[in-house]
């Protein structure tokens, strides 16, 4: 046995399991935490990602003493950590498949090694179902693995060598807690990332788009109508009267009153329109392709909402509120001067007695 090709050989599965592992997570993985996923389009997904894992794990094979090992168990424990049994299934049959028809001739050994390949895929499918903790999956999946994996070279080898069962038990439980070091510290990096994008990208109290996204989204809506000669209207809200409310009632009840507000306005909005919260008791709807006469209406709607909504407080009662709305369009108004003149017709509700909806238009004539 060459110690140097066993080496080498040991070294290229690791690295295809972590080139892998980078990619699912970065690729397949991007917009959801690690674990099973709900969806069974997505277990056949990671099932067949994984079954393609396999095949390359049994393709660059790890010599020992005129035997040949191979790590394919460790895709079945990936794939059950990611896509629970219905993808480890998926993997193992893929497994199952390539190695009685694609490596060689059918034998004895053959039938023996791919039958263990299914067990193992539906065992350590069940293993990462269960409420054990993480770590304690991969052991008894490891152990699954090892003592199954043990039984199958013990009978194939026959009168052979017994070195490369200790070879590959040594190298699979290496090789399996790398694995599980490595996914769940690629898991709670994503998860941290998540975290702080998230906390850029969305206000903290009411979910919604904060100030920094709505910059973004309006400048990409405004170009986009720009180029496409579309027209882009935008509706400021703001809160009548809201210091009263954190006067009287305290700041707890006032951010749970712009918490509703942002439920509220979302649930009227269209699924297409853009809510944000541009700070304090303002909060803000684009709405793309819409005319100007069109995101009049659907502020009103907005108004009329408000008004008729019993927004409830910390301790079980609720009170009335009302908001005042400005609206402008492009490009019946500049680009440059749109939330300007937006401001300037909420301005104006204000002015007119608050609870009340007002055009730019209506302010330009007045000019």
């Amino acid at each position: 046995m060459n110690i140097f090709n066993t080496v080498q050989d040991v070294i290229a599965n690791f690295s295809i399991v972590t080139a892998y592992l980078f990619l699912v997570n970065q690729f397949v993985f991007r917009k959801r935490a690690l674990g099973p996923p709900t969806s069974f389009a997505n277990q056949l997904l990671i099932g067949f990602i994984a079954g393609l894992l396999g095949i390359l794990l049994m393709v660059f094979t790890v010599q020992t003493d005129g035997s040949f090992i191979d790590f394919r168990q460790i895709a079945l424990v990936i794939a059950a950590l990611h896509g629970g049994v219905a993808a480890s299934a998926i993997t193992g049959l893929i497994v199952f498949l390539m190695r009685m028809f694609a490596f060689g001739a059918i034998s004895t050994a053959t039938v023996v090694a791919s039958a263990n390949t299914l067990l193992i895929a539906v065992v350590v499918g069940l293993l990462f179902k269960s409420k054990l903790s993480y770590w304690k999956k991969w052991t008894y999946a490891l152990l699954v693995c090892n003592v199954l994996t043990s039984i199958v070279f013990y009978v194939n080898l026959r009168e052979k060598s017994l070195l490369p069962i200790f070879i590959y038990i040594i190298m699979m439980s290496l090789g399996g807690w790398f694995t599980a070091y490595l996914s769940q510290f690629l898991a709670k990096a994503k998860a941290y990332f998540d975290k702080v994008e998230r906390e850029a990208t969305v206000d903290f109290l009411t979910g919604l788009h904060n100030h920094r996204t709505f910059d973004q989204k309006f400048n990409t809506s405004l170009q986009a109508a720009e180029e496409k000669q579309d027209c882009l209207s935008i509706a400021l809200v703001d809160i009548d009267y809201f210091k009263k409310v954190n006067d009287r009632y305290g700041h707890s009840n006032g951010d749970a009153v712009l918490k509703q507000l942002g439920d509220l306005l979302m649930q009227t909005a269209r699924t297409f329109d853009i809510v944000s919260r541009n700070g304090g008791e303002e909060f803000s709807v684009l709405m793309y392709d819409t005319p100007h006469e069109h995101a009049l209406s659907i502020a009103e709607k907005f108004r009329i909402a408000v008004e008729q909504h019993h927004f409830r407080l910390n301790d079980g009662q609720s009170i009335r509120l009302t908001v005042s709305i400005g609206v402008a369009t492009y490009p019946d108004t500049n680009r440059d001067d749109l939330i300007d003149q937006a401001d300037g017709a909420l301005y104006q509700a204000k002015t007119d007695g608050r609870n009340a909806v007002r055009s730019s238009r209506a302010i330009k004539k007045q000019i």
